[in-house]
């Protein structure tokens, strides 16, 4: 354990460091709390200043009213050097081996209180950090290595980004977030990037695709589909929330990494994927599903995985037609009979909340992406395609900027179709067994 009672310390940030100065109204900054644990405490906003170069920075971080005489943080090992309000320093203790969480004294305040967050930050390199190959990446809750944060799913906040320092390349990242937004979405990547424009959807949005020099090729075959389908999105599930310009970065993840990251708006793909059509439209569809609104517990992992991978499917069917939708729900067939034949099999929705890691416990894995996909399918074979869709943007247009859990999804099917699809739902997701494919009974 570490504790200090924090003095000011001018880090090399210039300029944008500066602020998060001033007193708050109504807060008596003659008395000092002691530290005290409050992972509860209602974070507004998350502002960013980081320095690559000296791998420092600054968070200024709101916290709504409350009555509440703590707040507190996930660290990781971060090293804390001030903890302020306005001028004051504030008393904050480190718990765990290496920090891991920040607990802060704060005056109980009426109106909301401004923190301002000095600290340093390490290299971590096994997809749990700031990379030293130039990228972020936190999923699921290493957002403490890089920033006091809150990484359970549930949580959101807006987010204000500064990042400066790099010694090659331009820093790529979201100047803001202003729609609540869980932990990870605030990343950076670093690189040469090329960008190659794919034009306006009907709501004004822009998309493209940022490349290195050696990728334009995969490039505009990754992103022949993204333009169309994000206008699809934006016009069938609801308003993007995160921004005016969207779209797929390379991510230098390494020559065997697959996949891409939800880091909207914008999210991040493997270099070996980002030819892939199906996976830049799976992670643009996490805009709505996963992001715009937000799990409500690990367990909820199916909402967010299984809707978009669903969506993956149901929007390029609509865009480009079967040719292209066709084979990526070949290779979903495929998995879902591997599973079948017991490889890879697993509940896709645990029946608990908060009582799940979904790494040490087997929940990241295909069966939420798969089986979610399968039971949306089979939804939709048994309503109909425009009931679905309408359910979709309802449930969005319901709790977009909030938590949600699957059990929410069943509902608003229930409530849009007139169907109950809870047996459905159990026999694709909450058992162990796959069921054969086809309509819901």
């Amino acid at each position: 354990m570490r504790s200090g009672s924090c003095v000011a310390l001018v880090l090399a940030l210039g300029a944008a460091c500066g602020g998060g100065g001033g007193g708050d109204p109504g807060v008596d900054a003659t008395v000092i709390y002691p530290p005290a644990t409050d992972l509860e405490r209602d974070v507004v906003d998350t502002t960013l200043a980081v320095d690559l170069a000296t791998r420092t920075a600054r968070a200024t971080i709101t916290l709504a009213p409350s009555t509440s005489t703590g707040a507190s943080f996930e660290i990781g090992d971060l090293t804390i050097t001030s903890v302020r309000l306005g001028e004051t320093a504030l008393q904050y203790v480190e718990t765990g081996p290496v920090g891991e969480r920040l607990d802060i004294g704060v005056p109980p305040s009426t109106e909301p209180l401004v923190l301002v967050i000095d600290y340093g930050w390490n290299f971590h390199n096994s997809s749990n950090g700031v990379a030293t190959a130039g990228y972020t990446l936190t999923w699921p809750y290493h957002c403490g290595n890089v920033f006091p944060c809150r990484s359970e799913p549930a949580d959101g906040t807006t987010f204000h980004l500064s990042v400066d320092g790099a010694a090659t390349g331009m820093e790529l990242y979201p100047a803001a977030i202003t729609g609540d937004a869980p932990s990870y979405m605030a990343a950076w990547i670093v690189g040469d990037f090329t960008r190659l424009d794919l034009g306006q959807t009907t709501a004004g949005t822009r998309v493209a695709m940022w490349h290195r020099a050696t990728e334009g090729t995969q490039a505009a075959m990754g992103g022949a589909y993204l333009r169309p389908s994000f206008d699809w999105m934006e016009q069938h599930l609801g308003p993007y929330r995160f921004g005016s310009e969207v779209g797929t970065v390379s991510a230098n993840w390494g020559a065997s990494a697959y996949g891409g990251m939800e880091h909207h708006p914008y999210w991040h793909v493997g270099r070996a994927a980002l030819s892939d059509v199906g996976i830049n439209v799976h992670e643009a569809a996490h805009g709505w599903f996963g992001n715009g609104v937000r799990i409500r517990c690990w367990e909820d992992f199916v909402l967010s995985e299984g809707t978009v991978e669903f969506l993956m499917w149901r929007v390029l069917d609509e865009v480009a037609g079967a040719s292209v939708a066709d084979p990526l729900w070949a290779g979903l067939t495929t998995e879902v009979d591997r599973m079948r034949n017991g490889q890879g099999n697993g509940v896709a929705w645990p029946q608990s909340c908060g009582e799940v890691d979904i790494l040490d416990d087997g929940l990241f894995s295909r069966a939420p992406y798969v089986k979610g996909a399968f039971f949306y399918r089979a939804v939709e074979q048994r309503v109909g395609r425009a009931q679905l869709d309408a359910a979709l943007r309802t449930f969005y247009g319901r709790y977009a900027g909030q938590a949600a859990g699957m059990a929410d999804m069943l509902g608003v099917i229930t409530e849009v179709t007139g169907f109950d699809p809870t047996a459905c739902a159990q026999a694709w997701l909450v058992s162990m067994t796959v069921p054969a494919a086809g309509a819901c009974p």
